[in-house]
C-alpha cells in the first residue's frame, strides 16, 4: 500500500522562547492564594458568582436587575446564608462589583478628532466637527490574545512549510500543503525579514459599518476587529471562543462642515486618519518587537505585522484608496476585468507617491486612486496592503458571483421553471427546501445562499438543452465555490481551482450570445483571479471570510445598542461590553483553575514584571496627521542549517540527506498512511465505517414483518431478509417466508454517525451524518433516506471514492429477535442492526455538461431490487435530485419526487464533506 509522508520545514530559532514567566492566570491565582481568597473572588461565594454571571449573560436591563435583587426570594437567600450573598444588594452595588473583576488589560481610550471644514456659518466662521474615535491599544489587545491560557493548545509561534509526499513504488508525488496562516507563504517570508528568534504575530483586521436602528433612524456603528494568525482558524472562526476582539469604533458622521461634493473624499481621509490612530502602536512594535508572555508560559519577542484585512468590496476599495470600479488588489483596467487577465499587484510605494502628488504621477489616474496623502498603512512595517486584501467568501462568492449574477443569468426568462424545481427538491439532512421558490425572496442571508448552491446544479440541469455551455459555466462556478471552501489546500487543489475558473471563462460568452449580458467587467468576478495566490499567501479562505466579523456585529454592536438609552450610545455600548468581557474572563479563569493542578509560584519581582510588559506606553497627546485634522487622546479607567536532514517521527529511523530549500531550516517528516483518518471502534480492519449511534429503544416500536412491509412500503422485506440470513448461515437457517412475516422486529427511526475528517491535518468540526427511515404519520410525510453502500470491500482504498459504492434507499432500520440473531455469523456482535434497502443502478460515466452521475432505480423481475444489509456497510447518507427534463411535472412535490421520478442525479454538492469525498478521497 502506498505510504504518505508529511514533511514539515522549519526556520531555526523562529518563535524563540526567551525565558519562562507565569501567565496572567497563574499570577492571579498566586495573588489570591497569598491573600487566602477563593478563585471566585471578588465575589463572596461560588453561588453569588453564578448569580452575577447569569445577570450579565441574560442581558436583562438594569431596572430588572434592581427588581431581581429586591425580591423577597433573594432576601431569604441572603438571610439564610449571609456570608455567601454579601457583595451586592442593589443594581448599583452589583455593577460596582462587576467593574472590580479583573479583565483584559487592553483598556479603552477616547480620541476626539476635530475636523475643520470648508463651510462657514451665518457669522462667517469656519464650521468644525468633533468626532469620537473609541479604541484600545493594539499591542495590548495582541498581548491579551497571545497570553490567553485558553488558547494554549491552539497557538502556533513559528511558520512552517508542509509538503505531502505520496510514495508508491517508483513514483513519488509531492504537493505543498496550505492549512492556515502559519503554513502559508506570507508568514514564512516575513519571518526571514526579522531578527533571529523573532516571533511573527500576523495581525488580521476586519471592519464593516453596520446599521443599529432596526426600523427607523440612522444610528450606525463602525466596528474594527482584530485577531492574530497564530491562533488556529478553527478558534478564530468560532464566535463563542472570542478570539477576534473589538479594537475600536470608527466615527460615523455626515460631515456637514464640508460641501456635498467634498464629503465623500473627506470621509475617506477621516477613515484613514482614524485607522492610523488605532494602529499606530503597531509601527514601533512591528519594527522593534515587544516582549509578551505567551499562553504557554514563555516570554517571546513578538513582531505584530499586518497580514490580512477582511472587508467587503466597497471597504476594500476604501482601504486600498481606489475607486469602487477598480480592483483593490491589482491595477487592471476596468474594461478588462471580465477576462482572465493576470496583472501584478499594486505597488505600495508607487501608489503612495501618486496619492501624495497626483499631478506629478501618471499612476494616479491610470490606477483609479483617490487623493489620500496619508493612508493608515503607509508607515506599518513589512505591510503590503494590496496583498493583505483577503478573499471574501460571503460577499464575493455567495452573494456576488452566485446570487447576484449566476442565478440571474441562468434563470433569465425561466424564473418560474427554476422556482418549480427548487420547490420539488427532495428533502435531505440539513438542507432547506424552498417551498415557495427563490425569486420571491426579498431578504437573503448567507445561509440561504449556501443552501441554494447545494442543489443549484441539479435544479438547472436540463433547463437549457440547446445551450450546454450554460450548464458548463454554472458547474464551473459551483466547483470554484466549493473548492474555495476547502479547509486545507494543496498544490493540486489550487491548480484545480484555477482550472475551474478557466473553464468558466471559456464558456461564459454564451450569456453574451443570448443577450443576457453585455460584458463581464464585474469587480467580484474579476477578483476570483486572485484566489489562488491569496490562498498560497494567507491560507484557506474559510479562516479569512467576512462571515466571521459579520457574526460579531450581533454582540459587539446590536445587543450593546439595545442595552443603551440610544443617546451617546457608543460609550454605553463600551461599558456594557467591558462588563461582559470581565465576566467571560472570569469564566475562562475558573475553567483554567478547575483544569489546572495547584502549583507553587514565586512572587514576581519588579524585574519579572518589567520583562513581561507586553505593551508600549501611550501617553495623552495631540496628534497632527494632515492639515485640518487633530486628535486628542484620553486614557480611560478600566470600565535549519545547510545539510538539514529528514527525521521520521515517531520512530528511530533516519532518512537520507534531503534538499534544503531555505537556510537555516530544519525538517521533520510525519508518516501518514493513507488509510488513516477513519475511525473504527470495531475489530475488523476492513470495515471503515462501523461506529454509529442508535436509540436503545425502537422509536417505531415492535412490528411484525407484515407491518414493516405495509407501513414502510417494503413488499420484498421478507424475501430479502431470508436471502440475507441464508448468506449468514446457509446450513442452519430454515425459516420460511411466512414465519419471517409473523416474527416481531425492533424497528428504529434513524441512526447517526460522526463521519471521519478527510482533512486529517486540520481541525474540522465533526460532520454528523443522519439516516432516517420513517413511514408517514398523519400529515407528516415519510422519510426514507438514500445512502451510499460499500458493495466491494476490495476497493475500499481505491483512488476514486465512489468506486465500489452504490446508492440505495433505506426503507427500514431494524434489529433481529434473539431466535434469529443466533443464526448470524457472529451472534454476539454488538453492532448488529440491519437495514432493508432498495438499490439504484451503479455509477457509470458523468454527464458531459453537469458532470453529475445519472442513476435510476434497479429492478429485478419487474420489482425493485432489494436487500438487507448491516448498517456498518453504509458509508454515509447521500442526496438524489430528479432528472427534471425540459419541464418539471407540477404534480410532484418535494416529498413525492423521489418516488415518482424515473431518473436521478447524484448530488455531490449536498454538503462540503460529500463534495470532498467524491472529488478528492
Amino acid at each position: 500500500m502506498p505510504s504518505r509522508r508529511l514533511l514539515v520545514q522549519h526556520i531555526l530559532h523562529a518563535g524563540l522562547q526567551l525565558a519562562p514567566h507565569p501567565t496572567i492566570f497563574e499570577l492571579r491565582r498566586a495573588a489570591q492564594s497569598a491573600q487566602n481568597e477563593p478563585p471566585w473572588a471578588p465575589f463572596s461565594s461560588k453561588e453569588e458568582w453564578e448569580l452575577a454571571q447569569w445577570i450579565i449573560e441574560s442581558n436583562i436591563s438594569q431596572g430588572h436587575t434592581e427588581k431581581l435583587l429586591k425580591l423577597g426570594l433573594y432576601h431569604i437567600a441572603r438571610d439564610a446564608a449571609p456570608e455567601k450573598f454579601k457583595s451586592f444588594h442593589s443594581n448599583a452595588s452589583f455593577m460596582d462589583k462587576v467593574d472590580s473583576v479583573p479583565g483584559p488589560q487592553a483598556n479603552w481610550k477616547l480620541y476626539e478628532i476635530t475636523v475643520e471644514g470648508t463651510q462657514v456659518d451665518e457669522d462667517g466662521q469656519q464650521l468644525t466637527e468633533t468626532l469620537d474615535l473609541w479604541g484600545r491599544d493594539a499591542n495590548e489587545v495582541i498581548a491579551d490574545l497571545m497570553g490567553n491560557a485558553e488558547y494554549k493548545d491552539d497557538m502556533t509561534y513559528e511558520p512552517t512549510r508542509k509538503f505531502q509526499v505520496d510514495e508508491g513504488g517508483e513514483d513519488v508525488h509531492v504537493e505543498e500543503v496550505f492549512e492556515d496562516i502559519p503554513s502559508a507563504r506570507w508568514m514564512w517570508d516575513i519571518q526571514k525579514l526579522l531578527p533571529d528568534g523573532a516571533t511573527v504575530a500576523p495581525v488580521i483586521i476586519a471592519s464593516d459599518k453596520t446599521q443599529l436602528s432596526t426600523f427607523s433612524g440612522d444610528k450606525q456603528a463602525w466596528p474594527v476587529y482584530l485577531t492574530i494568525g497564530n491562533i488556529d482558524k478553527s478558534v478564530r472562526k468560532s464566535p463563542t471562543r472570542r478570539a477576534m476582539v473589538l479594537l475600536g469604533y470608527l466615527p460615523t458622521t455626515k460631515l456637514l462642515c464640508f460641501s456635498p461634493s467634498e464629503r465623500a473624499l473627506q470621509g475617506y481621509r477621516i477613515f484613514h486618519y482614524a485607522m492610523s490612530l488605532l494602529l499606530d502602536p503597531l509601527v514601533s512594535s512591528g519594527e522593534q518587537g515587544i516582549e509578551v508572555v505567551c499562553a504557554d508560559g514563555w516570554i517571546r519577542r513578538v513582531f505584530p505585522i499586518l497580514a490580512a484585512y477582511l472587508a467587503d468590496h466597497p471597504e476594500q476599495c476604501l482601504v486600498a484608496c481606489c475607486k469602487e470600479n477598480r480592483c483593490p488588489t491589482c491595477p487592471v483596467h476596468p474594461n478588462h476585468r471580465g477576462e482572465p487577465v493576470f496583472t501584478c499587484f499594486r505597488d505600495p510605494d508607487k501608489s503612495l507617491a501618486a496619492m501624495q502628488d497626483p499631478s506629478a504621477s501618471i499612476h494616479f489616474e491610470d490606477e483609479g486612486l483617490r487623493h489620500i496623502p496619508e493612508p493608515f498603512w503607509a508607515k506599518l512595517p513589512h505591510a503590503n496592503i494590496f496583498t493583505c486584501i483577503a478573499p471574501d467568501l460571503l460577499h464575493q462568492l455567495h452573494k456576488g458571483v452566485f446570487k447576484d449574477h449566476l442565478v440571474k443569468w441562468v434563470s433569465h426568462g425561466d424564473e418560474g421553471e427554476l422556482d418549480a424545481r427548487m420547490m420539488r427538491v427532495p428533502p435531505y439532512h440539513g438542507l432547506r427546501v424552498f417551498k415557495k421558490g427563490i425569486t420571491g425572496v426579498q431578504q437573503w442571508t448567507g445561509n440561504e445562499y449556501r443552501q441554494m448552491e447545494r442543489v443549484f446544479i441539479g435544479a438547472i440541469s436540463g433547463m437549457h438543452p440547446s445551450q450546454p455551455r450554460i450548464l458548463t459555466s454554472a458547474r464551473a462556478i459551483l466547483d470554484f465555490i466549493f473548492l474555495a471552501h476547502l479547509p486545507s489546500h494543496t498544490s493540486a487543489t489550487l491548480a484545480r481551482l484555477q482550472d475551474t475558473l478557466e473553464l468558466f471563462h471559456i464558456n461564459k460568452d454564451v450569456f453574451v450570445d443570448l443577450g443576457i449580458r453585455a460584458h463581464f467587467n464585474i469587480p467580484k468576478l474579476h477578483w476570483l483571479l486572485h484566489y489562488v495566490l491569496a490562498i498560497a499567501n494567507l491560507g484557506p479562505c474559510d479562516g479569512l471570510s467576512t462571515d466571521i466579523s459579520e457574526r460579531l456585529h450581533i454582540e459587539y454592536c446590536k445587543l450593546g445598542y439595545r442595552a443603551s438609552n440610544r443617546r451617546e450610545y457608543i460609550q454605553q455600548m463600551i461599558v456594557w461590553l467591558t462588563r461582559r468581557e470581565k465576566v467571560r474572563s472570569m469564566e475562562s479563569y475558573l475553567r483554567w483553575c478547575h483544569a489546572s493542578p495547584a502549583v507553587e509560584l514565586h512572587t514576581p519581582s519588579s524585574d519579572d514584571l518589567c520583562v513581561s510588559n507586553p505593551t508600549l506606553p501611550l501617553e495623552s497627546s495631540v496628534a497632527h496627521v494632515v492639515p485640518g485634522l487633530r486628535a486628542t487622546v484620553y486614557d480611560l479607567p478600566a470600565a535549519g542549517v545547510a545539510g538539514a536532514t529528514f527525521t521520521t517521527e515517531p520512530g528511530s529511523n533516519r532518512a537520507e540527506h534531503g534538499r534544503v530549500f531555505d537556510s537555516p531550516v530544519s525538517w521533520r517528516a510525519h508518516i501518514d498512511d493513507e488509510s488513516q483518518g477513519v475511525e473504527d471502534d470495531g475489530d475488523d480492519e476492513g470495515e471503515s465505517f462501523s461506529t454509529y449511534k442508535i436509540s436503545r429503544l425502537p422509536g417505531l416500536g415492535l412490528l411484525t414483518g407484515n407491518a414493516v412491509q405495509t407501513l414502510h412500503t417494503a413488499p420484498s422485506f421478507a424475501k430479502a431478509l431470508q436471502e440475507f440470513m441464508l448468506s449468514e448461515s446457509p446450513f442452519t437457517f430454515n425459516h420460511t417466508l411466512s414465519h419471517l412475516l409473523s416474527t416481531t422486529y425492533s424497528v428504529f427511526k434513524q441512526f447517526t454517525r460522526v463521519l471521519p475528517a478527510h482533512h486529517t491535518t486540520t481541525r474540522q468540526a465533526p460532520f454528523v451524518d443522519r439516516v432516517r427511515a420513517c413511514p408517514a404519520v398523519g400529515k407528516r410525510p415519510a422519510y426514507f433516506d438514500t445512502v451510499l453502500i460499500r458493495t466491494d470491500e476490495s476497493t475500499a482504498h481505491h483512488t476514486e471514492a465512489l468506486h465500489g459504492c452504490r446508492v440505495a434507499q433505506v426503507r427500514a432500520i431494524f434489529a433481529l429477535p434473539p431466535h434469529l440473531q443466533r443464526h448470524r455469523s457472529d451472534p454476539t456482535e454488538p453492532n448488529s442492526h440491519l437495514a432493508f434497502i432498495e438499490w439504484f443502478t451503479p455509477f457509470l460515466e458523468r454527464e458531459p455538461s453537469s458532470r453529475l452521475f445519472r442513476l435510476a432505480r434497479s429492478y429485478e423481475s419487474r420489482e425493485r431490487k432489494a436487500a438487507v444489509v448491516p448498517i456498518t456497510s453504509i458509508v454515509r447518507s447521500c442526496h438524489l435530485i430528479p432528472v427534471w427534463g425540459d419541464c418539471v411535472d407540477r404534480t410532484w412535490t418535494s416529498d413525492t419526487a423521489l418516488e415518482r421520478a424515473d431518473y436521478f442525479h447524484f448530488n455531490e454538492f449536498s454538503d462540503h464533506a460529500m463534495y470532498y469525498f467524491v472529488n478528492f478521497v
